[in-house]
C-alpha cells in the first residue's frame, strides 16, 4: 500500500511511536542502503528518505495502521465497508456481476489496503490489487488463482453517497420557504447530528463529503450517475415534478434505493438516521 513521506511524517509527529507498527513490503535500495520486506519502519528511515527525496514509501498492509490512517486521512483512506474471506468474496462479487446485469449501473467493489498474491516463478509475495482499485467478478476471476486464500479481503462499496432531493425551482408546488427549510433540516440531520450521536449509517460514509443536495429535477439522475449515490432522500411528498427525475432514475436502475421524508421531527432525529441506516445498507436484489 503506497503512503506518501508527508503522511508517514505526520503521523511519526502525532503518535506515540509505540503504535505506528508498519513495515515495508519491498527490498530496495536507495542511495546505498539497503531496506528489506517486513522490516519495521522507524523515524530515522523518513528523515533519510526526505533527504533522498524519496516521497512514496510502499507498505505492508495492517488493520491497527490503517485505522490510523483512515482516522487521520479519512477521505484519501475511508474505513472499509466490511471484509470478506475467500470464498465469501467469490460469492459476493458473483452477486453483484448478476445485478450488473439487471440494470444500467454497473456495481463493484473498491479494495481497502492491498489484496496480495504469491508469484507463480519467485515464490515471493505479490501485490494483486492495490488500494482504491475497482474489483469487479471480470476482474476477481483474472487473478484469484494467485491470491493468498487465507487472508482478509478489506472493501467499501462503489456507492457511497446520500442525495437530498427537494425541487427549488420556481415551478414547485409548495412555499419556496417550506422547501428550503425542508432541505437544511435533511442535511442538518444527517451532517450536524451525526457528530452528536452514535447512529452510524455506513462505515466508510463521510457525512460532510457525501451528502449532496440536488435541488433542480432536471439534473438528479446526472447527480444519482456521478455522485455514485447509494441513497435518495426525497423530502418532500412525491408531487409531480419529482415523478419524472425519479421514473428517470429507476429506468437507469431498477434496485435504487429511495426513501420519502417529507417532516422530521426535531425530538426524533435518532430514528430518522436509524431509518436511514435500514435503507441505505440494505440490498434490494436480496429483499
Amino acid at each position: 500500500m503506497r503512503v506518501s513521506l508527508d503522511k508517514l511524517k505526520l503521523l511519526w509527529q502525532n503518535y506515540n511511536v509505540d503504535f505506528l507498527h508498519c513495515r515495508y513490503f519491498d527490498d530496495f535500495r536507495l542511495d546505498g542502503r539497503r531496506f528489506s520486506s517486513f522490516e519495521e519502519i522507524v523515524e530515522g528511515d523518513l528523515i533519510f528518505f526526505e533527504e533522498n527525496n524519496f516521497r512514496e514509501i510502499e507498505v505492508q498492509f495492517n488493520e491497527k495502521f490503517y485505522s490510523i490512517l483512515s482516522h487521520e486521512f479519512p477521505l484519501e483512506y475511508r474505513r472499509p465497508y466490511g471484509s470478506f474471506d475467500f470464498i465469501t468474496m467469490d460469492r459476493h462479487l458473483d452477486v453483484l456481476n448478476s445485478v450488473s446485469t439487471l440494470s444500467k449501473r454497473k456495481r463493484f467493489l473498491y479494495v481497502i489496503g492491498d489484496i496480495y498474491g504469491t508469484d507463480s516463478i519467485t515464490g515471493r509475495p505479490t501485490i494483486m490489487l492495490r488500494h482504491n482499485d475497482p474489483l469487479d467478478y471480470k476482474k476477481w476471476n483474472e487473478i484469484k488463482r494467485f491470491v493468498v486464500k487465507d487472508q482478509k479481503f478489506y472493501y467499501r462499496n462503489s456507492e457511497y453517497a446520500i442525495l437530498i432531493f427537494i425541487n427549488m425551482r420556481p415551478d414547485a408546488e409548495t412555499a419556496f420557504i417550506e422547501r428550503f427549510r425542508k432541505n437544511a433540516d435533511l442535511a442538518a440531520a444527517i451532517v450536524t447530528r451525526k457528530r452528536d450521536c452514535n447512529i452510524e449509517i455506513a462505515p466508510d460514509f463521510l457525512p460532510e463529503h457525501d451528502t449532496i443536495s440536488v435541488t433542480n429535477p432536471t439534473e438528479l439522475l446526472k447527480v444519482y450517475i456521478e455522485s455514485h449515490a447509494r441513497l435518495i432522500i426525497i423530502g418532500e411528498n412525491i408531487l409531480e415534478t419529482y415523478k419524472r427525475s425519479l421514473i428517470a432514475v429507476k429506468q437507469y436502475d431498477k434496485f435504487a434505493r429511495m426513501m420519502v421524508v417529507p417532516e422530521i421531527n426535531p425530538r426524533a432525529i435518532d430514528h430518522f438516521l436509524t431509518q436511514v441506516r435500514l435503507v441505505y445498507n440494505s440490498d434490494r436484489w436480496s429483499e
